[in-house]
């Protein structure tokens, strides 16, 4: 999980036993979104489908 609802403490478990699928929390969920997002902007010409 990554962003602000990876920070809210047990969701992580209560997803996994409510739905049967295993959620990982990133190390730095916040930052890890900023990094994404920024990849993606660099690379926009390669992600056409990002900017519908």
């Amino acid at each position: 999980m990554a962003g602000g609802g990876a920070l809210l403490r047990g969701l992580d478990k209560r997803l996994t036993d409510k739905i049967n699928i295993k959620f990982n929390v990133v190390e730095d969920p916040l930052h890890s979104v900023a990094r994404g997002t920024g990849v993606a902007l660099k690379n926009v010409d390669k992600f056409p489908f990002l900017m519908r």
